[in-house]
């Protein structure tokens, strides 16, 4: 398959889970398409047997500088769209649809990866996201969406119909803000997040936001691309 055609292939999974978890009367079925849809949004480190990982077509093989570039004129680099998504994946997931611990606090992950912060990103500057991408330790960094990809996978095996129409604990909603999971400027985020039930917070964090900034991230790698492409022919 083209990537055209894998990119159609995760947006009509997008629109079945969205049928399954909304109209559907089973919940095996919502399950599955979940499954299938976050599997290949995540590296094959999560689910080994996939046959493409939109993550792993874009990150492997890349080096450090291309993760912690920031192109001009753009708010991101590589490195902060993997933690931003492992963030938010974390803190939703496990937090506010099983009501756990996050597995960035249980774990210890600050420090394994080395982050100056354990925010998520959101409502943050540009001078953030360039502090982040200059000292975080990628390896770990794509080690921990790992670990946050597996818990996810688990902790969505086990839930039932009824989940799916369930509201979040508003003291769930309190953990974040309690663990500075999400500063204060990034409060549109949370009261986004408290108003959905557990089927309207699958269908975004860890897969429709995904694959959002995973286009961003091609956005990215192109134009990390075109320059050094004309920087070759300068020498030339």
């Amino acid at each position: 398959m083209s990537l055209k055609e894998h990119l159609q292939e995760l947006n009509q999974l997008q629109k079945s889970l969205r049928t399954a978890l909304t109209e559907g009367d089973e919940a095996g079925q919502a399950i599955q398409v979940f499954y299938a849809l976050h599997s290949q949004l995540h590296s094959r480190r999560v689910t080994p047997n996939i046959t493409w990982s939109y993550e792993d077509l874009l990150l492997d093989g890349l080096d450090e500088a291309e993760f912690r570039k920031i192109p001009e004129g753009q708010e991101h680099s590589l490195a902060w769209i993997v933690w931003h998504l492992t963030r938010v994946e974390d803190v939703t997931m496990n937090l506010l649809v099983a009501g756990r611990d996050q597995v960035f606090e249980k774990e210890g992950w600050q420090e394994k990866t080395r982050s100056p912060f354990k925010h998520t990103g959101n409502g943050t500057s540009l001078e953030v996201a360039d502090a982040l991408s200059a000292v975080v330790d990628i390896n770990a960094l794509r080690a921990y969406r790992v670990a946050v990809g597996l818990a996810t996978q688990e902790m969505v095996q086990s839930l039932t119909l009824s989940d799916f129409k369930r509201k979040v604990s508003q003291e769930n909603v309190q953990r974040i803000l309690k663990e500075g999971a999400v500063l204060p400027a990034g409060m549109d985020v949370v009261d986004y997040w408290r108003r959905r039930d557990v089927a309207g917070l699958l269908l975004m964090p860890p897969t429709r936001h995904t694959i959002v900034h995973w286009n961003e991230a091609r956005k990215i790698l192109d134009l990390l691309k075109a320059k050094l492409t004309k920087s070759n022919e300068r020498r030339r």
